[in-house]
């Protein structure tokens, strides 16, 4: 073989060399890029997901598909604690009490909680909407004061995942919009909520009471049309918009590297 074809050779394999180093470099970089979301969604019937009448799970469902199209999650594992009709201390003691529920939270690297509604609405329906923005002050105390223990909770299981509370909402703004005194109470409860959040480290509010609450006066005295026929929860139209928020939440801590690996 002459110097002249060795040359060749010898460049043609280094060549060959590098752009394969190469691809499997872009390859190993893109992989540990990319992170396995393992989501724990506890709460009320908004994570168990009553009112979507498709019985996708609400936004436990909606969620994961929207995450499975970034291109830093590499899969999407859901694990679902929401219970119908749960207040706070009820769910703190599902918490305390039930070792799956423990050890899951202990796995996650993402968890969601929706609750504070129907501690809300155990008010509201005892005075038969005659509502006094007194009357929930002490129960918002007290409900922040159960919120810091829950957060503690979560933290004594799992230190370092992101925490993700979804705010309450309004959902009497057709049939009851008058009553602007509630408007006060959601927004009390959702600014409390908010300050109690932030106590936490790696913990994010996310409100979505704007994106759920009709406020067109054409529609005053009809229903909502992204709540379900109770009136009460989203249907799956609503879940999406709620999904929307929260997705967009996560996502922004992922970018900003807030999600644990």
């Amino acid at each position: 073989m002459t110097k002249k074809k060795w040359l060749w050779l010898t460049g043609s394999v280094l060549v060959i060399a590098l752009l394969v180093g190469a691809v499997f470099g872009i390859k190993y970089y893109k992989e540990s890029k990319e992170i396995p979301i393992n989501l724990v969604a506890m709460g009320d019937s908004l994570t168990e997901g009553v009112g979507d009448e498709n019985k996708e799970g609400g936004y436990v469902g909606i969620v994961p598909e929207k995450l499975n199209e970034e291109a830093t999650v590499s899969s999407v594992k859901t694990s679902n604690y929401g219970v119908s009709g749960n207040r706070i201390t009820q769910l703190e003691k599902r918490l305390k009490t039930n070792k799956q529920f423990q050890q899951d939270v202990k796995n996650a690297n993402v968890i969601t909680i929706t609750i504070g509604g129907n501690d809300v609405m155990a008010i509201l329906q005892s005075r038969l909407l005659n509502v006094d923005v007194a009357d929930f002050a002490k129960a918002n105390k007290e409900f922040q004061q159960e919120l810091t223990t829950l957060l503690k909770d979560i933290r004594s299981y799992n230190k370092d995942a992101a925490i993700f509370l979804v705010g309450i909402y309004n959902p009497y703004t057709t049939y009851f919009a008058d009553i602007k005194q509630f408007d006060e109470v959601i927004t009390n409860w959702n600014d409390a909520s908010a300050k109690t959040i932030k106590e936490t480290n790696n913990a994010y509010f996310v409100p979505v009471a704007k994106a759920l609450e009709d406020r067109n006066t054409s529609n005053k005295d009809k229903p909502n049309p992204l709540l379900s026929d109770d009136y009460f929860h989203p249907n799956h139209k609503g879940y999406e918009k709620m999904s929307a928020e929260l997705e967009k939440a996560i996502v922004k801590q992922l970018d900003d590297g807030n999600i644990p690996k």
